[in-house]
């Protein structure tokens, strides 16, 4: 491939990574809190990974760890923690972070690394983890080829992504959301220069059994009704408690912005 045509796609990644490293001081605390709609889908997805998380200890793999959010956590479960991201900044935080309490367990590995080309040979992880990733990569099929390629058979995968039902629409949707909230003060988007991957659901689902994995599970999470926690912050929150707790109804999971997917190699 010549430099012309990989251009687009580095261009791409490079601002991914910046935005990622200029967010990494303040991750944590803007997001892990349950006093607005965002930080509670955030609170609770956690839950969630961690209850899908629950197998025997392992080697496990968080590609796309963040600040390290789930790190300690698979630690004290018994695990063999890799964690993986594209951004530095990151992964200076989630070593910062893990250094703090470990409680006796095994010292994670933290490194460097694009999903796209995961730097682990394959048939080696018993599970991977891949939360808050999907969203920002152009290709997810060669991030779920990659993830299925370093598990080992009969390995896990917990796969996030954004429960969406008509991309052209969500396309147009999330550009008004973000000013709307930029105007009422309560969040700033800068750096959000690239573009994201709005893969419907349908689709996501489609190249996960594509690529040979076994669907075990699916949780819902995320409950807002669009616009009201903009307009309505505090209602918004307390209605999106009560839908999480019967987020297996039917009703509730069409107001669902988040999905996650448990599976099997």
């Amino acid at each position: 491939m010549s430099r012309a045509q990989a251009a687009p796609s580095d261009d791409h990644l490079h601002k991914v990574k910046d935005f990622h490293d200029a967010d990494a001081s303040r991750y944590r605390a803007d997001r892990y809190h349950s006093e607005t709609c965002e930080g509670l889908a955030y609170v609770t997805r956690r839950q969630i990974v961690l209850a899908m998380a629950a197998v025997e200890p392992g080697r496990v793999l968080d590609v796309g760890c963040g600040p390290g959010i789930l790190t300690r956590d698979l630690l004290h479960k018994g695990h063999e923690v890799y964690s993986a991201d594209l951004s530095v900044e990151m992964i200076r935080k989630a070593r910062g972070e893990a250094s703090g309490g470990s409680n006796g367990a095994a010292a994670p590995h933290f490194v460097v690394s694009d999903a796209s080309k995961i730097c682990f040979s394959g048939d080696r992880m018993d599970m991977v983890l891949s939360v808050g990733l999907m969203c920002y990569v152009k290709d997810h099929r060669g991030v779920l080829s990659e993830i299925h390629r370093v598990l080992k058979p009969g390995g896990v995968a917990v796969i996030q992504i954004n429960n969406i039902w008509w991309p052209a629409l969500y396309r147009r949707f999330v550009p008004l959301y973000h000013r709307l909230k930029t105007m009422m003060g309560t969040k700033r988007y800068d750096g959000l220069n690239f573009d994201f991957n709005f893969s419907s659901r349908k689709k996501f689902l489609k190249d996960i059994a594509d690529n040979g994995f076994e669907v075990l599970g699916v949780e819902h999470y995320d409950f807002r009704i669009p616009f009201m926690d903009i307009l309505l912050p505090h209602l918004s929150v307390r209605m999106g408690k009560l839908m999480f707790r019967n987020r297996n109804r039917r009703f509730c999971r069409w107001f669902s912005h988040g999905l996650l997917i448990k599976a099997k190699k």
